[in-house]
């Protein structure tokens, strides 16, 4: 059962992927050629090159994070940090 949802998962994330990426891809081009006009040349070059600048690094993060399974259990924190919690109380009740 657990394998067969990590491939699900998996397989709507890369659809995701593909269609998100696909029309991101479509609106640059579109920009390119938007910017290639007579009539505003450059235009928004600097926005562009800013946004290319701050996501290439989130997109590298991202992927290796996947890659190297940081994102396999990402509930464990969730309840370890109410698990300590619980001890905690049950310390500070003991010691009044």
């Amino acid at each position: 059962m657990t394998r067969t949802r990590t491939i699900v998962v998996f397989a709507l994330a890369l659809t995701v992927m593909v269609v998100a990426g696909g029309a991101f891809l479509n609106k640059m081009v579109e920009f390119v050629f938007t910017m290639a006009g007579d009539e505003v040349a450059g235009f928004g070059a600097v926005a562009v090159v800013t946004y290319l600048c701050g996501m290439v690094p989130l997109l590298c993060l991202t992927l290796w994070g996947a890659f190297t399974g940081r994102f396999r259990d990402v509930e464990a924190p969730a309840v370890r940090m109410l698990a300590l919690h619980r001890e905690i109380e049950r310390q500070e009740a003991r010691h009044g």
